[in-house]
């Protein structure tokens, strides 16, 4: 075990001009050069990628302290010699990082100053009238050319997020309160900054350049990393992250509140925070330790959010109560749907995560609960009734047990490798299924979309490679490394130690899993997913395992999508579908965002109208009433019909023509 000094640091506060200065200390210093030893030591890419990657350090830096650029300017950028960070932490001289961190703070404080100044003057010092636009604004943006430029761009923020609150039927007084409230608070947390907080921004920017898994976590985040690995964390089963100011959802937790309250949804972002009936609190520009704290509390006690799809969706409160994610509700269930012009029957599996109840399995309990034993009896009662084929939805499975999803291919093969995981050095390890029994030899088809991620990619994955069926949806979401933890005093190194490959040889990592027959996804690549990551690890290859494949249905692809592309022209589900992924695409394609409040008012107008005439398209070909208001669909979509999941009937639709096509598959 690495033994590590505690991370102490210094502050001072220099009261003439409010800045904050950050000063290094020995401890620091040493904790750097330990961390960067190990991460040299123990990483799976340390040789091959990261002589590659350095230089990227400082550039990770200076997105981790001002992602928006609208904190430095190109004076600051250029007295902070970014190429000469990497080998300054490397030997624990700090110093220049440190600065760097303190003025982006300094910087942070007297936006706030100069945001309070304004709205100091009373309502009507904000003009909404101008014709302006607030630019995207990321790392591709060029650095502001000095402190008059950064203001200029700091007044474009106050009107965008004074218009945000309008929009969301404020008054323009309880808009000012509330910008106010939010803004003292967020200066209270700059002056309660914490020693642990800039010393993991350096290293853990140093640390993603090896790729964005790799991570120091302080104490206080190791012990949130540990809550959450034991599932003992009683909140509202949801995963967070920081962006910008905003703390969004990256994904739900099967099983969890919010996941089978329906409401809260992956990009959303979490705008307040209440607990109970209480006032709700502002949480823009929290840190995420703040926040999860907010949202976590005792068993069966109210927490109430208030979230927003993006700057110009409604406000939306979602009342959740508190409870630990329950092994019963993320467990696979069945259900089945009659598909086709003869509504023949086809057996849905819908597998949430892969789960095992370790505790019960070491203490020797013949009932234990785990994925691969429940699905094999939601199989028997197919057979009992009789249904053509089945379908493994592993849409929204973020993976769990690994060992899970190669049992669980078990049940539709013979024997043979799964999957193969390489560490370092080029070690590779085969798991597989050894039980020659199957299950389910009929047709099978797996769905996925962006959110399949990890264990759901190797089952997918080795599907494909097998031809054990089709693998219909979008694109997985590409996580195929295997991360460890490394204890170290007051804190924790997670680091990336191994990847996961295909019998085929191809790695999950960064490209995942690319279906046979694809949907329209309305997650942008760009923004969801390993390949939205700046330093995910590359897709590659190693070599192919033995294995004997038991069908070819790609050779019936271009048969199957002829076939299905016929058929979606004049589905109404699945035209409604490829609308409303078509707008939401386009709208997040948007490079800028007007500064004008009646734009903004007729820009949302026009496109909840949008979205009412796509639903009332689909309902009037269904023979349906129409609705009104976005409130109606709202309440309909979360009381929706499996009828209705246009991917999951199309895929049906897909299963039942490859056994028209080729109709042996029913005796595989």
């Amino acid at each position: 075990m690495t033994e590590v000094l505690l991370v102490t640091t210094v502050f001072v506060w220099t009261g003439s001009t409010n800045a904050l200065s950050i000063e290094p200390t020995k401890e620091d210093s040493t904790l750097a050069q330990v961390i960067t030893r190990e991460l040299e030591r123990r990483h799976l890419d340390s040789d091959t990628l990261f002589s590659k990657r350095k230089p990227m350090v400082g550039q990770l830096i200076l997105k981790a302290i001002d992602p928006s650029r609208s904190l430095l300017t190109r004076e600051d950028i250029r007295q902070a010699e970014i190429d000469q960070l990497p080998d300054q932490i490397e030997r624990g001289h700090l110093g220049m990082v440190y600065q760097l961190y303190g003025l982006s703070l300094t910087r942070s404080d007297e936006r706030l100053d100069y945001w309070l100044n304004i709205l100091g003057q009373g309502t009507g010092s904000i003009d909404l009238t101008d014709q302006e636009e607030l630019s995207v604004r990321n790392e591709e943006t060029p650095w502001a050319l000095n402190l008059l430029s950064l203001k200029d761009i700091w007044r474009k923020q106050l009107e965008n997020q004074a218009i945000g609150l309008l929009l969301a039927n404020r008054t323009e007084d309880q808009t000012y309160k509330a910008l106010i409230r939010r803004y003292n608070s967020q200066k209270n947390r700059i002056e309660q900054t914490r020693p642990d907080d800039i010393f993991a921004g350096v290293i853990n920017a140093y640390a993603g350049a090896y790729d964005p898994h790799t991570s120091y976590l302080p104490p206080a985040d190791s012990e949130t990393f540990n809550i959450n690995m034991s599932l003992s964390l009683q909140g509202i089963g949801a995963v967070l992250q920081s962006e910008d100011e905003y703390t969004k959802i990256v994904s739900l937790i099967p099983g969890g509140p919010a996941e089978m309250d329906g409401r809260l949804k992956p990009a959303d972002r979490i705008l307040s925070i209440a607990q109970g009936y209480e006032p709700f609190e502002d949480v823009i520009g929290w840190r995420l330790d703040e926040v999860v704290q907010k949202i976590r509390g005792p068993k069966g006690s109210q927490v109430r959010l208030e979230v927003q799809a993006s700057d110009d969706a409604p406000h939306r409160e979602i009342v959740l109560i508190r409870d630990r994610v329950q092994l019963e509700e993320q467990s696979a269930k069945s259900h089945i749907i009659e598909a086709g012009t003869d509504g023949k029957k086809v057996g849905i599996i819908t597998i949430p995560t892969f789960y095992s109840d370790f505790t019960a399995k070491q203490a020797g309990d013949p009932n234990y609960r785990s994925t691969t034993r429940d699905v094999k009896k939601l199989l028997d009662e197919f057979h009992r009734q009789q249904v053509q084929g089945i379908i493994v939805d592993l849409r929204n499975n973020g993976g769990g047990s690994l060992q899970e999803a190669y049992e669980l291919f078990g049940l539709f093969i013979p024997r043979g490798p799964v999957v193969q995981i390489q560490s370092a050095g080029g070690r590779t390890d085969v798991r597989g299924d050894r039980d020659p029994d199957i299950s389910w030899k009929g047709p099978m088809a797996v769905l996925v979309n962006r959110l399949s991620a990890s264990a759901s990619e190797i089952f997918a994955g080795a599907v494909q490679d097998y031809g054990r069926g089709l693998v219909i949806g979008s694109q997985t979401f590409g996580k195929g490394t295997v991360q460890a933890l490394l204890p170290v005093n007051e804190g924790q190194l997670k680091l990336t130690i191994a990847k996961f490959y295909r019998i085929s040889g191809q790695s999950t990592q960064h490209q995942g899993v690319i279906p046979d027959i694809q949907f329209p996804s309305a997650f942008d690549p760009k923004e969801i997913g390993e390949s939205a990551l700046d330093t995910a690890l590359p897709w590659d290859q190693i070599r192919s395992l033995r294995y004997r494949p038991l069908d070819t249905p790609r050779t019936r692809v271009a048969q199957l999508i002829d076939r299905h592309q016929a058929r979606i022209a004049s589905d109404p589900n699945f035209k409604a579908l490829l609308k409303r992924t078509e707008r939401t695409l386009d709208l997040r394609s948007k490079t800028g965002t007007s500064l004008h409040l009646q734009t903004r008012i007729q820009e949302r107008e026009d496109n909840n109208q949008a979205v009412l005439d796509i639903e009332n398209m689909r309902r009037t070909e269904l023979g349906l009433p129409e609705i009104q208001s976005i409130g109606e669909l709202e309440r309909d979509t979360n009381d929706a019909d499996p009828q209705d999941d246009a991917g999951l009937m199309e895929s049906a639709r897909i299963l039942l023509d490859d056994i028209q096509i080729n109709p042996r598959l029913a005796g595989l």
